[in-house]
C-alpha cells in the first residue's frame, strides 16, 4: 500500500481528520517534531492560509498544540499531543515502517564496485549498527530519504542522503532542549536552584548516596492544622459560633492546603477544640456532623489525620478557646475534658462504621492505660508518657513535628518544605571500618544540612509567591494560616539496619551500633546553629530504600535482599528502644493482637494494621 493510500485511509476511518491535507499535516508533526505554519505549508506545498486554517481545526480536537517563542522574531510552533492511539507518534511511525520493508526492494542501487544490485536494507544497516546508531534512528532516517531513491541511484548518494537526515534529526532534537533549556531559566524549581547554587547535590542525587524528595515547585510534604486558630479566627473573616460552621471552614482550610501539601494533613487535639462548640449539643446531633465531616473529607481523595488527646493534655491546661492566651483567671480547654473524652467515643464509633481509607484516627495517649479500640483498624496511636517525647509534640501520619522551635506557638500551622534521605549502606559499604564511616557519614550530613540552609531563603520566597497562605480573620485583618518560617527541613536515613550489619559482623554489636549511629546523626543535627528548622527522621519511602539497593547492587555484591527503610525491623523492642533519637519521626507498624505488647514500654508512636 502506498504511502498516500494509507492516509486516505486513516482519514476514512477518523472522521474527526476529514481530509488527508490533515493527516499530512499531523504526520509531519509527528516525524519532523514541532514546525511553524510557514514551515507546514513549504514543506507540503499547501497555502499559508489553508495551513493556518487546519491546524486551528487540530488544535480545537486536542490533536495538536501550540506555544509562542521567541527567536529572532516571535513565532508560533505546532506540536503533537499525547492522543488515541490510532493516531500516536508510535502508531504511524509503525504504519510507515511497514510500507518501507514492501519498498526496500523496488529499486535498485549502484554500490561502490559499479555493480548494479537491489538495495539491502539490513546490509546498509550494518555498519551503523556496529557503530552503536540505535536501530529505531537508523529505521526513522531510512524512512525519511526512501521517497528520494529511484533506480540506479548511488550507494554513495543514499548514504549522503542518509546523513543528511540524521543531521536534521539532531538539529531538531537540539532545537527542542535549547528550547527546554531556555523555559527552565524562567521556572524557579527546587532542582533548577540546587542547579544553580549546590550542583553537586543533584549529582549525589542522581548517584544514589543522597535522595532530594522534593525537586519541583516547592510544595508542603505534610501539614498539620491550627484547629483552635480556625475557632478564634475563622477563614472568612467571621468567627463560627456553631459546630456545623467550625466544620464548614475546616474543610475550606483542608481544600486549599491540599493544593500545595502531600501526602498527609492532619489536625491535633480535634477533641478539645470541638468540645465548645458540642457542650450544649446532644450525642446524636454531634455524631451526625461529625461523621458528615469525615464522609467530606474522605470524599477529598486526600490523606488526612484527625489526633484525638486521649486524657488531659498539655494543650488543653494552657490554651483555650479564646483569642488571647491562657492565664490567670482564663477558661482553657481543661473545662472541656469529659466532653472532649465523648466526642473520642463519638468518632471511635464513627470509624469503626465508616472504615474509612484515607481519613485515619491517631489517639494521642497522656495516660498509660489505652482506650478500647477493639474493632478498629489502620490508626496511630501515640504515646507521650515518655519522659523524652515533648508534650507539645504533634503528627501528620508518621512524621513528627515539636515545638522545640518556638515552644507552643510553632507547633500548628507547620508542615516539612524539605527531606533529603541518606544512604547510609553505601557510605559503610565505602569505609569498611566505623571510624571511616562516622567520619564520612559526619561529611555527608552536613553537607545535606547546608544544602537545605542554603535554599531555605529562596525556597520561602517561591513558596509564598505562589501559594496563599493568609486568611481573613475575625479579629484582626488576617492570620497566617501556614506558617511557612516555622515548617521543618529533614534529614533522613535509609537503610540502618543494613549499615550496621555491614561495620559489624557480630549479631550482638549490631545492636549498638545501630544506636551509635542513631546518636551521631542526631548530634549532627542538634549542634548545628542553623536558622532553619532541621530534624532527624527515618525515610519511610520504599522506593528510595529499593532505589538505593538497586543502584548499589549494581556494582556490589550485596548480602542483603533489600534496604529497610530506616531502622525499620521485625523486632519491636529494638525499634522502639531506638525511636527516641528520631524526633522527626519513625512509626512501627504492629498488628492489632501486639497492641498488649506495648503495655509498660516507652514506645513513641505506631501504626495498628
Amino acid at each position: 500500500m502506498e504511502k498516500q493510500d494509507i492516509l486516505s485511509d486513516v482519514a476514512s476511518k477518523l472522521k474527526a481528520l476529514d481530509n488527508d491535507v490533515k493527516l499530512k499535516i499531523l504526520t509531519l508533526l509527528v516525524e519532523d517534531g514541532t514546525k511553524s505554519i510557514t514551515d507546514i505549508s513549504k514543506e507540503l506545498n499547501i497555502n499559508f492560509s489553508t495551513a493556518h486554517k487546519y491546524l486551528e481545526r487540530l488544535e480545537k480536537a486536542k490533536l495538536v498544540t501550540s506555544k509562542q517563542v521567541a527567536d529572532n522574531r516571535l513565532k508560533r510552533l505546532f506540536y503533537v499531543k499525547d492522543f488515541n492511539i490510532d493516531l500516536s507518534p508510535t502508531g504511524i511511525a509503525n504504519l510507515f515502517a511497514g510500507t518501507k520493508k514492501k519498498e526496500k526492494s523496488k529499486f535498485k542501487v549502484i554500490n561502490e564496485h559499479g555493480e548494479v544490485v537491489d538495495f539491502d536494507e539490513k546490509l546498509f544497516s550494518q555498519k551503523y549498527l556496529k557503530r552503536g546508531l540505535p536501530r529505531g534512528l537508523i529505521s526513522y532516517a531510512l524512512s525519511s530519504v526512501l521517497d528520494q531513491t529511484y533506480d540506479g541511484i548511488t550507494l554513495l548518494e543514499m548514504r549522503e542522503l542518509f546523513q543528511n537526515a540524521l543531521e536534521k534529526r539532531a538539529k531538531d532534537i537540539d532545537e527542542v532542549l535549547m528550547q527546554i533549556e531556555e523555559s527552565q531559566r524562567h521556572k524557579r524549581t527546587f532542582a533548577h536552584l540546587m542547579a544553580l547554587v549546590h550542583p553537586e547535590a543533584l549529582e549525589q542525587h542522581a548517584k544514589g548516596d543522597i535522595f532530594i524528595k522534593n525537586l519541583r515547585e516547592p510544595k508542603l510534604l505534610n501539614f498539620v492544622h491550627d484547629a483552635r486558630g480556625i475557632a478564634v479566627h475563622g477563614v472568612t473573616g467571621k468567627t463560627p459560633k456553631k459546630l456545623d460552621e467550625f466544620l464548614q471552614h475546616m474543610i475550606k482550610g483542608i481544600k486549599t492546603v491540599s493544593m500545595f501539601s502531600y501526602p498527609y494533613q492532619s489536625i491535633d487535639s480535634f477533641n478539645y477544640v470541638l468540645a465548645p462548640f458540642t457542650a450544649k449539643m446532644n450525642t446524636s446531633e454531634i455524631t451526625a456532623q461529625l461523621k458528615k465531616f469525615v464522609k467530606m473529607l474522605e470524599g477529598l481523595d486526600i490523606n488526612f489525620c484527625i489526633s484525638l488527646d486521649i486524657g488531659l493534655s498539655e494543650f488543653a491546661s494552657i490554651f483555650g478557646p479564646s483569642y488571647i492566651y491562657s492565664g490567670e483567671g482564663k477558661e482553657t480547654y481543661a473545662k472541656y475534658k469529659d466532653e472532649a473524652q465523648k466526642i473520642n467515643s463519638i468518632f471511635i464509633k464513627i470509624f469503626k462504621e465508616e472504615k474509612t481509607i484515607k481519613v485515619l484516627p491517631i489517639f494521642k495517649l497522656w495516660q498509660k492505660q489505652m482506650p478500647d479500640l477493639k474493632g478498629l483498624r489502620n490508626f496511630f496511636i501515640i504515646n507521650m508518657v515518655p519522659k523524652w517525647q515533648l508534650p507539645s509534640a504533634t503528627y501528620a501520619g508518621a512524621l513528627r513535628f515539636d515545638a522545640d522551635w518556638q515552644k507552643w506557638t510553632g507547633l500548628f500551622r507547620v508542615g516539612e518544605i524539605q527531606d533529603i534521605a541518606i544512604n547510609l549502606p553505601r557510605l559503610a559499604l565505602k569505609t569498611k571500618t566505623k571510624d571511616k564511616f562516622f567520619k564520612e557519614l559526619e561529611t555527608m550530613a552536613n553537607q545535606c544540612i547546608e544544602y537545605l540552609g542554603n535554599m531555605a531563603e529562596l525556597t520561602f520566597g517561591e513558596f509564598l509567591r505562589k501559594h496563599k497562605t493568609k486568611f481573613k480573620s475575625s479579629v484582626k485583618e488576617n492570620w497566617d494560616y501556614v506558617r511557612i518560617s516555622d515548617c521543618t527541613y529533614s534529614l533522613s536515613i535509609t537503610g540502618l539496619e543494613e549499615a550496621a550489619a555491614i561495620l559489624t559482623k557480630n549479631a550482638k554489636e549490631k545492636e549498638k551500633m545501630r544506636l551509635a549511629i542513631l546518636e551521631r546523626c542526631n548530634k549532627l543535627v542538634k549542634k548545628k546553629d542553623s536558622p532553619i528548622r532541621i530534624c532527624l527522621r527515618e525515610s519511610q519511602n520504599r522506593l528510595i530504600a529499593n532505589r538505593f539497593y538497586y543502584l548499589d547492587s549494581i556494582n556490589q555484591k550485596l548480602n542483603f535482599n533489600k534496604y529497610h527503610r530506616g531502622i525499620e525491623s521485625d523486632n519491636l523492642k529494638s525499634v522502639i528502644n531506638l525511636q527516641k533519637y528520631l524526633l522527626g519521626g519513625h512509626c512501627a507498624r504492629i498488628r492489632y493482637k501486639d497492641l498488649k505488647d506495648l503495655s509498660g514500654k516507652e514506645f513513641g508512636s505506631v501504626f495498628v494494621a
